[in-house]
């Protein structure tokens, strides 16, 4: 029975060793996987500090000769700018002075160019502007003038074509002779 119980605790630690031999395997495959990737992990690291170290030191150069030269234009852009906020009342001002007489350039050339027109225009024209529009350029008073006098004259002409007209109708009603053998 001595020897059966050292077979038995022979059998138990081979069992056991071999149990822990399979832990301790695959520990040591995850401790291989685990030092693999802390490798890679720890490359990669290195790769970042490399490339924050190269920023870093662009930030730095940047900072001692491009930001030291932004801030000089942008101090002569302000002293620019505060010249030109001086100057824009009287530019302003300027302004609207060549508006003012540019404006009033245009207006008295229009003036001219109605004037002229009006001068080169025949006296029918004048007359059918003065009688049927109001873009005429002369008094109120010439206008109802020109105005009457065609009321007239279109009076009298409708009267001379009415008396015509029943002087043709009687000649025609009363069968007199027409041509060559009118009764004078």
């Amino acid at each position: 029975m001595y020897y059966s119980k050292l077979e038995y605790a022979a059998q138990a630690a081979i069992e056991w060793g071999v149990e822990h031999e399979f832990q301790i395997k695959e520990l040591e495959a995850k401790l291989a996987n685990d030092l693999s990737n802390s490798r890679a992990v720890h490359s990669l690291l290195v790769e970042a500090m490399g490339s924050l170290n190269d920023n870093r030191q662009r930030v730095d150069r940047a900072l001692n000769t491009h930001i030291p030269h932004i801030y000089e234009e942008l101090k002569e852009s302000m002293e620019s700018l505060i010249d030109l906020q001086d100057r824009l009342p009287k530019i302003r001002s300027q302004v609207k002075t060549i508006r003012e007489v540019y404006d009033s350039g245009r207006d008295k050339a229009n003036i001219l160019l109605t004037d002229l027109e009006w001068k080169q225009s025949s006296f029918q024209d004048k007359c059918y502007r003065i009688i049927f529009t109001r873009t005429a350029p002369v008094s109120s008073l010439e206008i109802a003038l020109f105005r009457l006098a065609f009321c007239l004259v279109f009076v009298l002409f409708a009267w001379q074509l009415g008396g015509a007209l029943d002087g043709a109708y009687r000649a025609h009603r009363h069968r007199l002779v027409w041509g060559d053998k009118l009764i004078s």
